[in-house]
Parts: structure tokens; sequence; C-alpha cells
């Protein structure tokens, strides 16, 4: 064979560890969805059940999880450099935040929504902000 030919064929032949790149980024997709996973559970939506002075209180909460993940490989020849890589990353994040306090007694049940005053400003600020940019770009179309 020719030594073009032993290029061509050395640059198409695939890293001796993707597989194992591959499966270790696997795992790690894996382990992250159990960690994810664990936050969807009752006990992070409903808290533990207060008894106070003939009362039931059971604190509510809203949990959100985002997340996102990319893997990629790629290779590439020029003058300089012939080479190859792959390479993975990923990541997320859990929050919660109370949204009400049911409460239980002899005379029923009530649920006690927990107003949230920041979100309330953020978005008056928001839609101000909105409102204020359009206002000005029509006024300078006049």
């Amino acid at each position: 064979m020719s030594d073009s030919e032993n290029a061509s064929q050395a640059e198409t032949a695939p890293p001796a560890n993707e597989d194992a790149l591959a499966t270790a980024a696997l795992e790690t997709i894996q382990d992250t969805m159990d960690q994810f996973m664990a936050t969807a559970d009752v006990n992070a939506v409903f808290g533990e059940t207060i008894k106070h002075q003939g009362n039931l209180i059971l604190p509510a909460a809203e949990v959100v999880s985002i997340m996102g993940f990319g893997i990629g490989s790629g290779s590439g020849v020029s003058e300089d450099n012939k080479g190859s890589g792959s390479g993975g990353g990923g990541g997320g994040n859990t929050f919660a935040r109370p949204v009400a306090v049911i409460v239980a007694n002899d005379q029923g049940v009530q649920v006690k929504p927990i107003v949230d005053f920041t979100k309330i400003y953020l978005t008056a600020f928001t839609t101000l902000a909105f409102v204020t940019s359009a206002w000005l770009r029509m006024r300078r179309g006049k």
C-alpha cells in the first residue's frame, strides 16, 4: 500500500477509546437523570405535616427541573494538523418555591396561597419595560 492509502485509512478509523468515551458519557447522563428524578418525589412537593393546636398543616411547593445535554465528535484535516476528537457536556438546575399551605382542622380544609411579591414586582417591571420600549419605538417613527 502507498503512503497516501495508509493515511486515508488512518483518517477514517475511529479512535480506540471512542466506545469507552460514549459509555462514560451515557453513564454520566444516567446518573444525572437519576438525581433529577429524585427531586420529582412527592416529598419535594409536599413538606412534612405539622400538628399545631388541633390543626394539621401541610406545606406545598412548586418544584421545577431544567436540564440539557449534548455530545459530539469530529475529525479534521488541515495542512498543519490531523486530528479528531469528541466531547460532551450538560447541565441543569432544580429549584423549589413555596406556593401554598394546606390547613385541615375540625372546620374543614383550607388552602392558603403564598403570594410571591418578588415575582409580581418582576412581572410588573418587565411589562413596564416592554410597554415603554414599544412606546419609544412608535414615537421615533413619527
